[in-house]
């Protein structure tokens, strides 16, 4: 189930780096980060082999869903991603947290990520809540970690059952 998470997420990485570089449109990628959010919510309610701890992965995957669900309402509605900044900066300190609980129990990989994400989610909150201009670099750290993070570890789990 990690595999397909990781892959789902990974989609909505892409195409929000995407969106930042004005690749495209903000409404259908709005669209996609929804569908992600409850396809990714109902795997994390079944808990089945989200990772090394269920509870712990059952959470972590919450965080994102929250994300997309957030982004969905400021692409598709249009807010403005403030209340979306905001909730990247709690987010980061999430990633950060679970970045160290995962090396700690020896999920090298998982936790490494996390950091990776809490570094996104950390430059997301200045550009949505604190105004900075750094859109071009959270694009690019967007597409960056849909491969690095997301696409290929999840493709391998699908396919080997192994995060690299």
């Amino acid at each position: 189930m990690l595999g397909y998470v990781l892959l789902l997420v990974g989609f909505v990485f892409f195409l929000n780096g995407m969106t930042l570089l004005g690749k495209t449109g903000g409404k259908e990628v709005g669209m996609l980060n929804g569908a992600v959010a409850i396809l990714i919510l109902v795997a994390a309610f079944t808990g089945a082999g989200l990772g090394p701890d269920g509870a712990a992965s059952t959470a972590l995957v919450s965080v994102f869903a929250l994300i997309y669900v957030i982004a969905f309402g400021v692409f598709t509605l249009g807010h403005d991603g403030k209340g979306l900044g905001w909730y990247c900066l709690f987010a980061t300190i999430v990633f950060l947290w679970y970045g160290q609980f995962f090396i700690g129990i020896g999920a090298m990989e998982l936790g490494l990520f996390n950091i990776a994400w809490a570094v996104l989610t950390l430059v997301a909150f200045l550009v949505l809540a604190q105004g900075k201009a750094l859109g071009t670099l959270l694009a690019y750290l967007f597409i960056a970690e849909s491969f690095i993070t997301l696409l290929i570890p999840g493709m391998n789990m699908l396919t080997k059952g192994v995060l690299f």
